[in-house]
């Protein structure tokens, strides 16, 4: 992990590389003094103002499962593009979305979607 107290951008800014563990990038950033920001793959999401302790809650929840592999980002392409990005929780059988990111663009039905899940799994290795 490298940590950085004196990011030019941010208040204060992590990254977790991909690395055996760890099958994709994580950026972790506090910005404007209250808001908690995650970004892994294509997604990125943010929680404020961490004055709320449970948004606070859920942002380690959430980067803590999304690090251990018990949530997954379901990214939808559009072409060669992500148009958006879910964080997503088993709800049984199924997934839930807890937060997500889009553009735009995620509106027009055209070209035909398709799906990617990044999702930290135990035993697989990282491709960076």
């Amino acid at each position: 992990m490298n940590l950085d107290f004196h990011h030019k951008y941010v208040d204060i800014a992590m990254d977790i590389p991909a690395q055996p563990g760890l099958l994709f990038d994580v950026h972790l950033n506090l910005q404007n003094v209250d808001e908690l920001h995650l970004v892994a793959s294509a997604l990125w999401v943010e929680w404020f103002p961490c004055t709320d302790l449970k948004k606070v809650d859920r942002y380690f929840e959430a980067v803590s499962a999304l690090l251990s592999g018990q949530l997954r980002i379901l990214e939808h392409w559009r072409g060669k593009r992500v148009v958006r990005a879910e964080l997503q929780r088993p709800d049984g059988a199924a997934w839930k979305t807890t937060a997500n990111w889009l553009t735009l663009s995620a509106l027009i039905p055209w070209p035909r979607k398709t799906f990617k899940v990044v999702q930290n799994l135990p035993g697989v290795e990282s491709h960076a």
